[in-house]
């Protein structure tokens, strides 16, 4: 008897630390079936200036929940169709500001599904260093993003 207990708690100790480096949620609904992933560890990649992007073309269908910013990061909160494929996502700006106070930069998400045809809902927080969306002069840049509420990008 003690050494299935022993046992169980040895698998028990592996499996936790197995999943710990994926860091995943999932949320079950009333029937007990999956409903969403939620990713809790995001890397965090570069904002992509490129003055030739076409701002038009997001790839895969996705929405934005919300963004926030924090010191240089931009955090942007998608949800999308998935589940048995890798998802990337990257985020576009072509360099161009809007003439306001303070200055206005419209991005672009670009979302690549790799031909995932899944139902399962997934929801992601992305993160992405803005900070070569400093605008010369100012402190202060108004990012725009889809139909989200804009939000102040304020670097020191």
């Amino acid at each position: 008897m003690q050494k299935k207990i022993i046992v169980s708690i040895l698998f028990a100790v592996g499996l936790i630390s197995a999943c710990h480096k994926k860091a995943m949620k999932q949320l079950i609904n009333k029937n007990n079936t999956t409903v969403a992933t939620i990713s809790d560890l995001s890397e965090i990649k570069n904002i992509i200036i490129d003055p030739k992007i076409n701002m038009m073309d997001t790839g895969a269908s996705y929405n934005i929940d919300s963004m926030k910013v924090n010191a240089d990061i931009l955090s942007v909160f998608v949800n999308y169709s998935g589940g048995c494929k890798t998802h990337s996502f990257d985020l576009y700006s072509n360099g161009a500001y809007a003439k306001s106070l303070p200055p206005q930069a419209s991005l672009s998400l670009k979302h690549v599904s790799n031909g995932d045809a899944c139902r399962q809902l997934i929801v992601q927080e992305l993160k992405f260093n803005i900070s070569k969306l400093k605008y010369s002069g100012q402190n202060t840049v108004i990012v725009e993003l889809g139909n989200t509420q804009p939000v102040y990008y304020i670097s020191k």
